[in-house]
């Protein structure tokens, strides 16, 4: 098969896959394959909000080191290969269509999803390509997550856990956390984020002693915040200085977590030097992770989704000093849209609601009577035309512009402005 058709025969299996309540399934794919993962290194990420933020620091910590690194994350934001990357850089389309040829020839129909399909692509390319580590996202939860068949990892991240994902996960805090919990294993050390909810954590911690799992949360009272802006963090951490590229308080905590990882790494025989590590992160950036298209006016994109999400976005918009901000909003049919608009509405001047970005699109009549209910000036626009619209405007009003509500929205953007 050429490229397209190894795309085609990705897409020719289910988002979800069939039900499945274990991990047998995944299991059985992985064996069909030689059980690449079991050649492999991980670093193995779970958590509601934080995970590709985490993921990302980690990948540019390793590789600044020395590290050949392999990142597996969900979902993609440009498009379907940069979700396996090594070193940074996107499975080849060669690389991927020899691989999707592999295990076309031997994998059967068992109703597996497309998530379990480009896991095994994603570790086949590994171990050929000899990865001294894999950074490896879960794709929801943890427990049953077809990622959670590979050996005791490195280290286990659990990032902040909160409500999605609900018919999959649970309806309470506790539930959830503890699929997220399930990536906890002995052999293991773990680490949690600080920002972590106290009934999350409990579960976190509850866990980790039942596997003898020695788990690690970072001290926030040795984090001293220098600087806290819309564009970038500075913060002093156990007598050290770190500078991030990317907004928002609760970027602070995600490399709180990860510099908790780091001293794991360390003790398991990982050379990574002080200055390194400072430097990987100061130049680390996440698409669509309060990411800057444009500064004047300053246009930026961010695609959470959940109310966690929403709700860091939100502070950091409310705190970013700007007054005027104009909001380019879609979101998918399946989250919560009173909520989103109920806490965008606290600090967008304006709201610009968008659909045709993503075939499960929200309507934007429905997402914009959802803004009128909390009392928003909002309207429906067509996709085209927000942009332009909103520029102008935030120009006119020396304000500011937030393109949010959803990832596959932040991927229309992308792929269609790229940076602006």
């Amino acid at each position: 098969m050429n490229y397209e058709q190894a795309r085609a025969f990705v897409d020719s299996f289910s988002r979800s896959g069939t039900p499945t309540t274990n991990l047998s399934r995944a299991k059985k794919l992985m064996a069909s394959l030689g059980n690449p993962q079991d050649s492999l290194r991980f670093i193995h990420i779970a958590g509601t909000n934080g995970k590709g933020s985490v993921a990302e620091y980690c990948t540019n910590i390793l590789r600044t080191c020395g590290y050949r690194t392999g990142t597996l994350t969900s979902p993609y934001i440009r498009h379907y290969r940069d979700r396996i990357r090594l070193n940074g850089e996107d499975i080849p389309k060669d690389a991927f269509t020899e691989i999707c040829n592999f295990v076309a020839e031997r994998v059967g129909d068992e109703g597996y999803s497309q998530f379990e399909i480009t896991m095994a692509i994603a570790m086949l390319y590994f171990r050929q390509e000899n990865a001294d580590v894999v950074v490896l996202e879960t794709g929801i939860g943890g427990l049953v997550d077809s990622t959670n068949i590979i050996a005791p990892p490195l280290v286990s991240i659990i990032t902040s856990v909160s409500m999605d994902h609900m018919q999959v996960l649970g309806d309470t805090i506790e539930q959830i956390a503890a699929q997220k919990a399930g990536i906890i294993k002995q052999g293991s050390e773990a680490v949690f984020a600080p920002d972590s909810k106290p009934q999350a954590l409990h579960v976190l911690i509850q866990t980790a002693e039942e596997q003898d799992c020695p788990y690690h949360i970072p001290d926030t009272e040795q984090c001293e915040i220098l600087e806290s802006t819309i564009v970038g963090n500075k913060f002093r951490y156990k007598g050290s200085e770190y500078s991030l590229n990317m907004g928002g308080k609760h970027q602070i905590s995600n490399a709180l977590t990860v510099l908790e990882a780091v001293e794991v790494l360390r003790r398991r025989g990982f050379d990574l030097p002080q200055e390194a590590v400072q430097s990987a992160l100061a130049e680390t950036s996440v698409p669509a992770r309060i990411q800057i298209l444009q500064r004047d006016p300053l246009v930026i994109l961010d695609g959470g989704h959940n109310a966690d999400g929403v709700g860091a976005l939100v502070k950091a918009l409310d705190e970013s000093g700007i007054e005027n901000w104009i909001g380019i909003c879609g979101m998918t049919g399946t989250k919560d849209r009173d909520a989103a608009a109920f806490q965008l509405a606290l600090v967008l001047r304006k709201v610009l609601c968008v659909d045709g970005f993503t075939d499960g699109a929200l309507p934007k009549d429905e997402l914009s009577a959802a803004f009128v209910r909390q009392h928003a000036m909002a309207s429906p626009m067509e996709l085209d035309a927000a942009l332009p619209y909103a520029i102008k405007w935030a120009k006119g009003s020396k304000g500011a512009v937030v393109i949010c509500g959803s990832l596959y929205l932040a991927s229309h953007y992308l792929n269609e402005t790229g940076n602006l």
